[in-house]
């Protein structure tokens, strides 16, 4: 049996363990890359060389860095600031600056953080406005708007950041930002919408009781102001360095975080602790997997199919990155945007290769894609962190398809402007 023919019976079974979703993502993923070893496909090494990954090292990094500045709490206090007096405001206007907030931030932190940390502030101002604004119409947008901002950067989200390091091993030169002019606009039009039409749908649809949220209880522990502001310092540092290119992204976050471990402005073990490592396998074994489709062949096998049902060597690019993009979205809809990125993207990364397109003509709709899915909540953690405001399923579908739409129209337009085929 081929190398090619191996690579691509351990994809359909990774793809029929992630579609079951009775195995942890981790779990699969792992599987995937020590299978693509052990048959032979790629040199055993490969199994696990990707743990090193600059991609990988940088994403563990900036998570600590990011994570820094909610222990010690730099985000709360910016929260604080910009929301204390925003309940006495209409809930129009509450509910416009929550979705830019929430939007904008989660791509410089990671979207599950930034969800979590908005919940107690939705609730606080709902409890301060006197009856003016409901927590439940705030809730709706801080689930939308976090997973919809985090391709601003590939440290937005887990499914951006794995999706990045597949790209990146292919061979693509994709910046921190590169997405970022996309999910800007997006951004603004999630904004308007939910200033607009939005706001007026929450108001008809959301005919339950305002949640009763449990807020975080405070330990009582009073955070030293130079550790706040530090973690914000070295958190702007490192962007800067990213934006700059003065080095490597995976070296300015390691500085950024030997900088909060000596201070003592956050602790080693807390860090630690905080890190995603469940994101961390996931994107070094897809993209061992991926690397293992591509050196086979089994890539160029599948492209070459699938190229064949868009009308062979003459199918139109433009009309595969509607697909690839819309493919992407539909799988998020029903598992995560991580999973469903681990699945498409090595198939768009194949078949650029083949047609010799640009790898991010094609990979960064499925990216963008996966990350828009909001009309159920299954897509991404962050929609079920809000799901304490008492949404039902068809409350993400009435809100979420409109959005969705709007989001998808944006990313075909801008795509061939920004990475042409």
């Amino acid at each position: 049996m081929s190398h090619s023919t191996i690579a691509i019976i351990i994809l359909i079974i990774t793809m029929m363990m992630v579609m079951i979703d009775k195995i942890p993502l981790a779990a699969t993923a792992m599987f995937a890359a020590l299978a693509m070893s052990v048959t032979g496909v790629q040199p055993l090494n490969k199994a696990f060389e990707y743990f090193g990954n600059s991609t990988v090292v940088f994403c563990g990094a900036s998570m600590i860095v990011c994570n820094g500045l909610f222990q010690t709490g730099a985000i709360q206090k910016i929260t604080n600031v910009l929301f204390s007096k925003l309940s006495q405001r209409s809930e129009r206007a509450v509910v416009a600056a929550f979705s830019a907030f929430t939007g904008l931030v989660t791509g410089f932190t990671t979207n599950t953080a930034i969800a979590a940390t908005m919940v107690p502030v939705a609730r606080s101002i709902a409890q301060n406005s006197n009856g003016k604004v409901k927590a439940k119409n705030l809730l709706m947008p801080v689930g939308t708007m976090s997973t919809i901002g985090s391709p601003l950067s590939l440290s937005g989200a887990a499914a951006v950041a794995a999706a990045g390091a597949m790209v990146i091993e292919a061979g693509a030169d994709i910046s921190f930002f590169a997405m970022a002019p996309i999910a800007i606009v997006m951004i603004i039009a999630s904004t308007l919408y939910f200033a607009t039409i939005g706001f007026n749908m929450m108001v008809k649809y959301f005919d339950f009781d305002d949640p009763v949220i449990e807020m975080v209880a405070d330990d009582g522990k009073e955070i030293p102001k130079w550790k706040t502001y530090l973690s914000l310092i070295v958190f702007l540092l490192m962007v800067a360095g990213f934006i700059t290119g003065v080095w490597n992204v995976a070296i300015c976050s390691l500085l950024g975080v030997l900088i909060l471990w000596f201070s003592g402005a956050v602790s080693v073990k807390e860090s630690i602790k905080s890190c995603d490592w469940n994101v961390l396998i996931v994107m070094a074994g897809v993209t061992s997997m991926a690397d293992g489709l591509n050196t086979s062949g089994a890539g160029e096998v599948i492209a070459d199919f699938v190229i064949g049902l868009f009308g062979g060597q003459s199918a139109s690019p433009f009309t595969i990155m509607i697909a690839l993009g819309l493919i992407g979205w539909l799988l998020s809809q029903f598992m995560s945007n991580t999973a469903a990125n681990a699945i498409v993207v090595p198939i768009a990364i194949s078949m650029a290769l083949a047609l010799n397109v640009n790898l991010l003509f094609f990979c960064v709709p499925v990216i963008i894609g996966t990350a828009i899915a909001v009309t159920t909540p299954l897509a991404s953690p962050t929609t079920v962190i809000v799901m304490q405001g008492g949404f039902r399923f068809k409350d993400f579908v009435k809100i979420g398809l409109p959005l969705s739409v709007i989001c998808l129209i944006i990313m075909f337009l801008m795509v061939p402007i920004l990475f042409p085929a």
